[in-house]
């Protein structure tokens, strides 16, 4: 079986799962957390070496401002205190945020980096939490600093300043929750990725279907457009 090296997810469904489950909608969105704590481990278990997570997009500033503080207050308090954080670090993850985490609270970028400094070492899974996080965004953060440091603008050379200059492009996006649409996620780095679209909200997706996920894209043949 042809193993994907890299799978980034786009977590889709968490406030719809609350709804349907008739919990306040941050719970779906905790849920949702919990879930890819999770998938972290099994993706770990399947062989597989690099895993995204769209966690927060650029776009998603534009929402309420409650629904912002909220979601902020509940993601500060889970990369600080949730027990399933502690298995992903158990593991021997290493974690790195990527994207505009500037706009971040200071605390948040604190734990942030705090994570991604005592991981960097680590020889597990490594994850990417795409955080405040748009791709036209880093693809215009990437030129302008090429630009200012005289780098040539080539395609090897954006890809090597990139927020994932370190980590090969994904070979599956997996999203959930019905939609098909990437939602400016990765856009430079999925030129040739594989998608699967799974019917489940991201809270109900679990190791089954990221099997499921995995096989669908071991019988696919990839030629890169050769």
């Amino acid at each position: 079986m042809t193993l994907p090296k890299h799978i980034a997810f786009i977590m889709d469904g968490n406030s719809t799962w609350a709804k349907r489950n008739n919990k306040p909608q941050m719970e779906g969105y905790l849920k949702g957390m919990r879930t890819m704590s999770q998938i972290i481990l099994d993706a770990k278990d399947l062989g597989i070496e690099f895993v995204t997570f769209y966690a927060f997009s650029m776009e998603n500033w534009k929402r309420p401002a409650k629904w912002v503080s909220d979601f902020m207050s509940l993601a500060m308090r889970f990369f600080k205190n949730d027990e399933s954080i502690q298995k992903v670090l158990n593991a021997k993850a290493k974690l790195k945020p990527i994207g505009d985490i500037s706009k971040l609270s200071s605390e948040f970028q604190n734990i942030l980096k705090k994570y991604e400094n005592e991981t960097a070492s680590n020889d597990g899974i490594s994850v990417q939490l795409a955080i405040s996080y748009g791709s036209r965004n880093e693809i215009v953060r990437t030129v302008k600093k090429m630009a200012q440091n005289g780098i040539e603008i080539t395609e090897e050379n954006i890809s090597k300043n990139l927020d994932t200059a370190d980590i090969p492009d994904p070979d599956l996006i997996i999203r959930t929750s019905k939609k098909q649409r990437l939602s400016n996620f990765l856009l430079w780095q999925v030129s040739y990725s594989e998608f699967y679209f799974s019917d489940l909200l991201w809270p109900d997706f679990g190791k089954a279907e990221l099997q499921k996920a995995i096989d669908d894209f071991s019988e696919r043949k990839r030629t890169y457009g050769k």
